[in-house]
């Protein structure tokens, strides 16, 4: 009984630290995004563009690592803007510096972000909905097995959101170095297109008049016209195919085993 009480103590003991870590987070995230959300659109990239570009000039050493540092800050946080930090990271730095800041403040981000979750949410959560879903037991089965791939995958197709992914990694008990070693490769496409996307924008913003409105249809044209977006898509095409097949040979593999222990027990 003592022993029982003593685990319940120290269970809720960890649970208040985890709720008030989380609740640090929620709102140190919301405060960030209500004061500096209004910066992070092209209206204000275009009203200051001069004054920007040439603060980065000035400052060629600092400028990369205060946008790597925000860059990092709100990927870790899980702090909406990441995407249009992304374009910035384009408008401020050629290539092929502006895609290899932004891969490292994805990384970085990306790891701290994982880590928050899985203090905040890993184990609780896992338990909660071990215990009452079996559906969640086999998905976690499934991407533990194959933790690497689903990861992979989950990047290349930009569907979901990044901060999504980092958090059910980490939901799921997916291990660091996986997590790592999947992110630094599939972060890959993501830095280049984003950050190309935003060179783009710039020459847009560069050539235009300045009553002239921005053209969006212009800007996703000029972007995808690029010759290192074309590259990432066609690698990102490839990357998933490739995965695609690795799958289905271990879902077949998997389905092989299963009749062959299947036919001896029958015997």
């Amino acid at each position: 009984m003592a022993g029982k009480k003593d685990e319940t103590e120290e269970s809720g003991g960890s649970g208040r630290w985890r709720l008030a870590v989380g609740g640090c987070v929620v709102l140190t995230s919301v405060a960030l995004y209500i004061k500096f959300h209004h910066l992070l659109t092209i209206s204000e990239v275009r009203r200051n563009h001069s004054a920007i570009i040439a603060m980065v000039e000035a400052n060629p050493v600092l400028a990369p690592l205060c946008y790597i540092g925000c860059l990092i800050t709100v990927i870790g946080l899980t702090c909406p803007g990441a995407t249009m930090l992304s374009f910035m990271g384009g408008v401020l730095f050629k290539q092929p510096y502006a895609s290899m800041y932004a891969y490292f403040g994805y990384i970085v981000g990306a790891t701290i972000s994982f880590f928050v979750n899985k203090f905040i949410l890993g184990d609780y959560m896992r338990k909660k909905l071990a215990s009452k879903s079996q559906m969640y037991t086999k998905f976690e089965a499934n991407v533990r097995r194959n933790a690497f791939a689903y990861l992979v995958a989950a990047r290349y197709t930009m569907v979901f959101p990044f901060f999504f992914v980092n958090a059910a990694a980490a939901l799921v008990g997916v291990k660091m170095t996986t997590f790592i070693a999947a992110s630094s490769v599939s972060c890959i496409p993501g830095s280049v297109i984003y950050t190309t996307a935003g060179g783009a924008l710039a020459n847009l913003l560069h050539n235009m008049g300045e009553n002239e409105e921005l053209d969006k249809s212009k800007l996703i044209w000029a972007a995808m016209s690029d010759p290192n977006v074309k590259i990432c898509i066609i690698g990102v095409t490839c990357a998933l195919a490739v995965v695609a097949i690795l799958k289905l040979t271990g879902l077949a593999g998997g389905a092989e085993e299963k009749t062959e222990s299947e036919v001896k027990k029958g015997k």
